[in-house]
């Protein structure tokens, strides 16, 4: 269907939309409000596909105040490949897992703790592992 062909109605707050003689179950103020930045024909109507889009989907982030099921599609395809692109290279060895870097990063920090404490007194040791714990709570920041 072309956007010529498609079905346009108009919306008016006092009195539920209606399409095919069937109410949408939305409350009036909701629809006014989904639909308010929705552009108009000549007319004052909207395009059914983008006006019941808005209407069910709801208010999102974008220029219209929802996102449409083409940008939908668009953003879960990048999602996609970042996510096969990342995957890559996990595979290459161009990155390593995060369960086997916290494993690396505890079995350092242990064999850190044992020597700090084997070697330095205790005041030295326990600024030295205030140290070790501000580094740890970086590292699971990033």
């Amino acid at each position: 269907h072309s956007s010529g062909d498609r079905l346009r109605f108009r919306f008016s707050p006092d009195r539920p939309l209606r399409t095919s003689g069937d109410p949408t179950g939305k409350d009036r103020r909701t629809i006014k409000k989904r639909l308010d930045k929705l552009l108009q024909d000549s007319k004052g109507k909207f395009d059914s596909v983008t006006a019941l889009e808005a209407i069910y989907c709801g208010t999102l982030t974008s220029e219209n105040g929802f996102i449409s099921t083409p940008e939908a599609v668009r953003l879960l395809t990048i999602a996609k490949k970042e996510q096969i692109e990342l995957q890559n290279q996990v595979t290459r060895s161009e990155r390593i897992p995060i369960d086997d870097v916290n494993q690396a990063v505890n079995i350092v920090f242990t064999s850190m703790r044992g020597i700090v404490k084997a070697n330095l007194p205790v005041e030295a040791a326990n600024q030295v592992f205030d140290e070790m714990r501000d580094v740890a709570k970086w590292l699971r920041q990033k």
